[in-house]
């Protein structure tokens, strides 16, 4: 049986965590981010705070997160929340940045400077979104198939009829692995490619 539950407070320094070493195409990206928490801001920890029902923690073999999957059934309200409710206090502080590691966590800041914007896919049958991460040393153990079984199930019992996501085309395993789960592209974009599965 997996270790899988459900996403707690207690568990939000872990989504930092875990965002920030999994930010580089799925791999470490400690080394690319000066500020560590640049990441989690934007694709973890909102998650946990606008819809905790549907975030889920992947324990190790010593119960410490080390995995997540969170997203949110209504991608429209969320992004809605993000920008008037999660976003500014952040925005105020990162408009301010001038120092960056990396090109990477240059447009990382200019992500959460400008906030999520409105998206096709939400509007064709696939409301849902969802980011999920795990650490390398839990990779390739079958907690992935789990995490997203657990999510999707989760996300069908709200009435959501479709999930979209979008994938890193660095992450070449990663597109394997949505395949594998049922998901197909649906547009293919400059810097990857967005995926999609009916419930």
């Amino acid at each position: 049986m997996q270790n899988i539950r459900k996403a707690l407070p207690q568990d939000l320094p872990y989504l930092y965590e875990i965002a920030l070493k999994t930010a580089f195409a799925g791999l470490d990206g400690t080394a690319y981010y000066h500020d560590p928490y640049s990441v989690g801001h934007y694709y973890a920890a909102p998650y946990l705070f606008f819809d905790p029902e549907l975030c889920f923690i992947a324990l190790d073999e010593n119960n410490t997160p080390s995995g997540y999957i969170v997203g949110t059934s209504d991608t429209r309200a969320f992004n809605t929340w993000m920008q008037t409710s999660w976003l500014p206090v952040l925005q105020e502080q990162y408009k301010q940045v001038s120092y960056f590691s990396s090109e990477a966590e240059q447009k990382m800041i200019r992500t959460l400077l400008k906030g999520p914007g409105e998206g096709i896919w939400q509007n064709m049958g696939y409301p849902a979104h969802l980011h999920i991460d795990i650490l390398s040393h839990l990779q390739g153990k079958g907690l992935g198939k789990s995490l997203m079984e657990t999510f999707c199930s989760a996300v069908k019992k709200t009435g959501a009829r479709g999930i979209h996501l979008g994938v890193d085309g660095r992450n070449t395993r990663a597109y394997g692995f949505y395949e594998r789960m049922g998901f197909s592209i649906l547009e293919e974009q400059s810097w990857g490619a967005i995926f999609g599965k009916t419930l």
